[in-house]
């Protein structure tokens, strides 16, 4: 099966096929009726909040404007189980159906596990019998410095395509972007974070589009050498 042309996807559990258009390339173009009715929420943790993600694979990084992305069959879970004395407890999980993307295919059936933690206005994450993070979606700064959940105060950005409208740098960079409608919920204000310094020394780069009471609304990471990647959208919620 091809991946960079198949817009279906299958989301385990929920008992329904939701159709993306064939071909379909714009994040308007909306998978279904909305999954995550009680999604995570970084201000507001609690057991049993669950956010589901749909994959997509992008190309062209380094290419002035939108670049190209398709939508893949794989579902990204993120669930909060537990609550202890070191914080609450994440499991993440992939759901695929047939091949995957050798992007998104290493320990495809592992469930990672990790604590998520808010302190001084930041989201820290802690791996679980490791001193390692294992994630598809959380990168290695949440476990070092942790995401600042304070309001980016700029630059304004746009998201075009599976980037954002700022030139290639490979740097540092924070923004924020408004009105941002993603699989028909519109969120007022998120956090725009692409750190792409890695990309200097031949390693990837990440982008992080995200708000204290959404979570993480868009993950995307890309290789220097290739300038191809993968990423994660929040699928519509409440």
């Amino acid at each position: 099966m091809d991946m960079r042309k198949n817009c279906s996807f299958f989301i385990a559990g929920s008992g329904i096929m939701l159709l993306l258009a064939s071909g379909c390339k714009k994040e308007s173009c909306a998978p279904g009726p909305p999954l995550n009715t009680n999604p995570v929420k970084f201000d507001q943790l609690a057991v049993g909040q669950v956010s589901h993600y749909i994959g997509l694979l992008g190309e062209n990084y380094f290419e002035n404007g939108a670049g190209t992305f398709t939508y893949t069959d794989d579902t990204l879970v993120i669930e909060v189980v537990s609550r202890d004395a070191h914080g609450y407890k994440i499991a993440e999980s992939l759901r695929y159906v047939g091949d995957i993307d050798p992007w998104m295919g290493f320990e495809r059936d592992s469930v990672y596990t990790y604590y998520l933690n808010v302190r001084n206005d930041s989201l820290i994450v802690s791996p679980i019998g490791t001193d390692y993070l294992k994630s598809r979606i959380m990168g290695y700064p949440f476990q070092s410095a942790g995401l600042s959940l304070l309001p980016v105060s700029g630059p304004k950005v746009n998201l075009t395509g599976w980037k954002t409208d700022l030139s290639y740098c490979e740097c540092f960079r924070e923004g924020y972007v408004e009105n941002y409608t993603l699989f028909g919920t519109t969120y007022d204000r998120l956090n725009v974070v692409i750190d792409n310094s890695p990309m200097a020394l031949d390693g990837n780069g990440a982008t992080y589009v995200y708000a204290p009471d959404h979570g993480i609304v868009r993950f995307s990471t890309y290789g220097w050498w290739t300038q191809s990647g993968y990423g994660w959208d929040l699928l519509g919620g409440e």
